[in-house]
């Protein structure tokens, strides 16, 4: 299967009021334009309270790491407070509120929904009998997630620092798949038992 390119570009969006609020899915304040491909990296600075109600965040999974601060998530028939150990994931089709407060910094990843899903399909050998979907709480403290945030944690550091594995497509690509493997692996969702099913198979 031929991948497109990926160009990955990490940008800081600073929030000063709830009219000038934006976010990667918005598609009025399209702040995709910063970044394209399979894996887009922000920075958000929330400088007052801001209240959010998207009602699909687009083609991506949306994973928000409160850097500083916290916020109220609303997703589906969950409600729970994101936190620095705990991240919130939105996701197609999922309606959700968010409430941020001031003073909130927070690393957004957003992951295109397309990639991930044929990457899955990939790993399992067959077609997807549904949409994937995750849990809304990651839990950042565990192990696995942990791992996961380090190969994000490596990715932006080799963006920001413009370093020649982001001139290589096929190296980026490589990259790509890691950082979508180890998410498919580390956040509970609706084929982590045929995941793990597969893993023991090999084992």
């Amino acid at each position: 299967m031929v991948r497109k390119v990926v160009v990955t570009v990490i940008s800081t969006v600073q929030i000063a009021s709830e009219e000038k609020a934006a976010l990667p899915f918005d598609r009025l304040e399209p702040v995709h334009l910063a970044t394209a491909g399979t894996i887009g990296l922000y920075y958000f600075d929330y400088g007052t309270d801001a209240r959010m109600n998207p009602n699909d965040p687009g083609d991506f999974y949306v994973v928000q790491i409160p850097l500083s601060g916290t916020a109220r998530i609303t997703s589906g028939a969950e409600e729970f407070d994101s936190t620095m150990s705990v991240a919130s994931i939105l996701q197609p089709g999922r309606p959700a509120t968010m409430q941020w407060h001031e003073g909130q910094t927070q690393l957004i990843i957003r992951l295109a929904r397309q990639s991930l899903e044929e990457h899955l399909q990939e790993i399992l050998g067959s077609p997807l009998v549904e949409p994937l979907r995750f849990e809304p709480q990651m839990e950042l403290g565990r192990p696995a997630i942990r791992g996961w945030r380090e190969a994000v944690e490596l990715l932006e550091h080799e963006v920001t620092n413009h370093a020649s594995i982001t001139a290589d497509s096929a190296a980026m690509q490589e990259f790509d798949l890691i950082v979508l493997s180890q998410f498919l692996s580390a956040q509970p969702n609706n084929y982590s038992a045929r995941l793990r099913g597969l893993v023991q198979s090999l084992t």
